[in-house]
């Protein structure tokens, strides 16, 4: 899970890269040239910057240290009289009244904003063309699969990081909760629907990479009913349609590995930040192939040693019986995430000593 490590291991900059993506090619060449992988999760070029100038940027994404942020402080672009209008019509409200408030060049309704929204789109389209040409050259030319095809989101997820941030969805759980949990049911849908038709090849091989963020935050009565059920609905709409699902479970899912039990069977994959990898996977290995086990706090700070044998260790415990991949625990997203010595190490020794 690199993400943005090759850029910066390669001197690029992320300002570079994310305004054109190609960059991110020769990024991969090099990095990958000399560090054996089998595979990336995905290219990390999410941020589709030209778009987000085009409609003058309300500051929600921010470039700093090299990194991409989001600023949860910005985030909160609909208020709880909206819940009706969502809940109506999602694509019409988002389009013309969300992304109004979002973006103000789209309030003016006249020339001023067709033109920003052609040039968005125009943007978007170019984005989207240079990814699938970054795909191409990745897995044919230097033979490395990228994993997901698509990032996508559900319900309490969407309200939460678009639309009434982290204050506000806590608030509408105790305050309006059924316009919540209608809200949730209609976005889940909508958005995966959405999903299906741009990405609707599932039988290509990759994944559809859902990162999960409100639930792990909200006390156990409270995820068992404005989070896990959103989260079982988008799992069985996209695994009944024969997608492979890759859930990035960040922050720490121990406390509600017993609620993996209800996730349809087969074709997801769990991706783990935190927690025991080894006891993770006897309490949910017949449900869901684990993935993780390297920290790169150790990749950052350990000696080329401790890495190899961290890199044993996790093999050894979660490997047998199948249904495991080894990657790091988190995303690389900065030079300072790893250092070149011991990342390579790790990989080689897991490449030789991973074979079965």
């Amino acid at each position: 899970m690199s993400e943005m490590w090759p850029v910066h291991h390669c001197g690029l900059s992320s300002s570079e890269v994310l305004k054109n993506p190609l960059l991110f090619f020769d990024a991969f060449k090099k990095t990958f040239s000399e560090i054996y992988i089998d595979g990336l999760y995905s290219l990390g070029n999410l941020w589709i910057e030209s778009l987000f100038n085009t409609l003058n940027n309300t500051g929600s994404y921010v470039l700093s240290d090299g990194i991409v942020n989001y600023e949860e402080r910005n985030s909160c672009y609909m208020d709880v009289s909206d819940y009706y209008a969502l809940i109506k019509d999602p694509l019409k409200f988002m389009l013309n009244e969300f992304f109004p408030k979002k973006f103000e060049i789209l309030s003016y309704g006249d020339t001023r904003s067709a033109q920003a929204l052609n040039q968005a789109f125009q943007a978007y389209r170019d984005h989207r063309q240079k990814s699938m040409y970054l795909f191409e050259q990745t897995e044919n030319v230097l033979g490395i699969p990228v994993l997901a095809r698509t990032v996508a989101s559900f319900g309490p997820d969407i309200l939460h990081e678009f639309f009434r941030g982290f204050q506000g969805v806590v608030t509408d759980i105790n305050r309006c909760p059924q316009l919540f949990l209608e809200a949730s049911s209609v976005l889940t849908s909508c958005i995966t629907e959405m999903k299906m038709k741009i990405y609707n090849t599932p039988e290509d091989g990759h994944i559809v990479m859902i990162p999960l963020h409100l639930g792990t935050f909200l006390k156990p009565k409270d995820f068992e009913k404005f989070y896990l059920p959103f989260l079982i609905q988008v799992l069985e709409l996209y695994t009944r349609a024969d997608y492979t699902v890759c859930l990035f479970l960040e922050n720490d899912w121990t406390p509600y590995l017993e609620y993996f039990e209800s996730f349809p069977k087969g074709r997801i994959l769990g991706i783990f930040e935190y927690g025991n990898l080894h006891e993770i996977k006897k309490r949910v290995g017949n449900y869901l192939c684990v993935a993780g086990g390297m920290p790169i706090s150790q990749l950052a700070y350990g000696t080329k040693q401790q890495c190899i044998d961290t890199a044993k260790r996790v093999i050894d415990e979660c490997a047998p019986g199948g249904g495991f991949i080894f990657t790091t625990d988190k995303l690389m997203l900065s030079l300072n995430d790893g250092r070149f010595e011991n990342i390579r190490a790790a990989h080689e020794f897991v490449h030789e000593y991973g074979k079965y």
